[in-house]
């Protein structure tokens, strides 16, 4: 059994539910469950990845976790020194103080850097803003940083336009660096780059997490990056999860057959790694209107009538290996 302290994060039954208005009263007519009942823990020095489709809450998680939202319901508790802080409860001040522990990479590095703010700016911002700048040498840490990163400290007055995508997102790195943070989330922080140099900064990241012991929430819908950073994988389907498990486990046993359709999708570049694939039928559900009982039973090709209308939960069906499937201990789903 884990122990407790050894959590960094806790999340149990979180929800966001967006009200659904209209008319000129702007009354309520119903809510989207971008994330419906959701319940996992990330240890320290971890890198837990959180997938799915596009559109299935995994975004949202990672803002309620960082309070850019606020949750409809449920807990999310932060471990700072060995105290509990209820992040769902923080009051603007204590918020702004909590977030030197837990810090975010966009997805986007043209988007999310200020083209009018130079490095040395664009770096230094998180430090003026949460400490005393007399505390600090702000030039000497900002230098630290771009070199922590691979970037040379040279550049230190050049401004977003003079980098590359990879050089930007090195930049939006070091950033998120700047307060020392245990908690990075990284909301798909290499869909937007070349596959080459979504390598280079994959290994950054796994470098920079052995060397300062951080903890990752990595979120992105590529299976095959999730592979190659992450300790455990949380699969998401229309704001819940549906299967969390040991990354061997996901990916050579899975035990849901919406993460077995989600490895079926993944490129194959060997002639002898060649399996039966399959297409994935229908749309994904409506998280305004979702399907009674299983969610993913429309799309399921193993469905049965019990999947229609009997609500599922999440269960253990083998050790540290979650599922929400109600044929999960009967099937046998093919891996990578």
């Amino acid at each position: 059994m884990e122990a407790a302290n050894n959590n960094l994060l806790t999340v149990e039954n979180l929800k966001k539910h967006f009200p659904i208005k209209k008319g000129l009263l702007r009354r309520v007519l119903g809510h989207v469950k971008a994330v419906d009942d959701v319940s996992f823990k990330i240890r320290r020095g971890e890198t837990l990845g959180l997938v799915g489709e596009s559109g299935c809450g995994k975004s949202t998680i990672g803002k309620l976790i960082l309070r850019a939202l606020k949750p409809t319901a449920g807990t999310i508790m932060f471990r700072v020194d060995d105290e509990e802080v209820l992040i769902h409860e923080l009051s603007d001040a204590e918020l702004r103080s909590f977030r030197r522990h837990a810090q975010l990479i966009f997805q986007d590095p043209y988007a999310s850097l200020n083209p009018r703010m130079t490095v040395r700016e664009i770096i230094g911002e998180p430090i003026l803003v949460n400490r005393d700048q007399q505390t600090v040498d702000l030039d000497q840490r900002v230098k630290e940083l771009m070199d922590l990163v691979g970037l040379d400290s040279r550049y230190l007055k050049r401004y977003p336009h003079a980098f590359s995508g990879g050089q930007r997102q090195r930049i939006g790195v070091a950033r998120a660096l700047a307060l020392n943070p245990d908690l990075i989330v990284a909301d798909e922080p290499v869909s937007a780059l070349d596959v080459s140099i979504q390598a280079q900064i994959l290994n950054l990241l796994h470098d920079i997490q052995q060397d300062l012991n951080l903890t990752y929430l990595f979120i992105s819908h590529d299976l095959s990056v999730v592979e190659h950073i992450s300790d455990r994988v949380a699969v998401m389907y229309v704001g819940k999860l549906v299967e969390l498990a040991d990354n061997d486990d996901i990916f050579r046993r899975p035990k849901h057959p919406y993460t077995e359709a989600l490895l079926a999708a993944v490129p194959q570049i060997s002639e002898r790694q060649k399996r039966e694939t399959y297409t994935l039928g229908g749309n994904i559900a409506d998280p305004a209107n979702p399907p009674s009982g299983c969610y993913f039973h429309p799309r399921c090709r193993y469905a049965k009538e019990i999947c229609k209308t009997q609500p599922v939960v999440m269960e253990e069906v083998s050790p540290r290996h979650q599922v929400a499937c109600h044929l999960a201990r009967e099937l046998s789903l093919k891996g990578l």
